[in-house]
């Protein structure tokens, strides 16, 4: 695949990622709105944009990866996730023994922002390699 073409993937990864925080942020207002306050974690703006910028950062390492040879790809993807991994466990531990009155709220926060980026990483990661593999055929 050209790296002009992966330049483009990267652009709208990045816009779609971008859709994803806003409607995120969007979603935080409306239950600020909603719920009482006791139930939602203050920190969570600060997840959603750790999230985006950490999503965006492996993601366009990734997408360099994948130019080299597929198994370079497999590698840094199964290192990246789990050093990801060991980040955010190191995080949700630290800030619950910090502040023990917003754990809860903060963990189903964490997770909640996670899972949504994860799944999204997965599915744009599933698609390049269906185009990189279209390209070699």
């Amino acid at each position: 695949m050209l790296s002009d073409q992966l330049s483009r993937y990267f652009k709208d990864f990045l816009k779609k990622t971008t859709i994803i925080a806003i409607t995120l942020f969007a979603v935080y207002l409306v239950l600020f709105y909603l719920i009482p306050v006791k139930y939602i974690s203050p920190t969570i703006p600060a997840i959603i944009i750790f999230f985006t910028i950490l999503t965006t950062s492996v993601f366009y390492y990734q997408i360099k990866a994948s130019l080299k040879r597929i198994s370079k790809f497999v590698n840094f993807f199964l290192i990246a996730t789990a050093l990801k991994l060991l980040l955010f466990l190191t995080l949700v531990i630290i800030y619950s023994l910090l502040n023990k009155a917003d754990t809860v709220n903060f963990i189903l926060s964490f997770f909640i922002v996670y899972v949504t980026f994860s799944v999204f990483e997965v599915i744009q990661l599933l698609k390049l390699q269906d185009k990189i593999s279209a390209e070699k055929l």
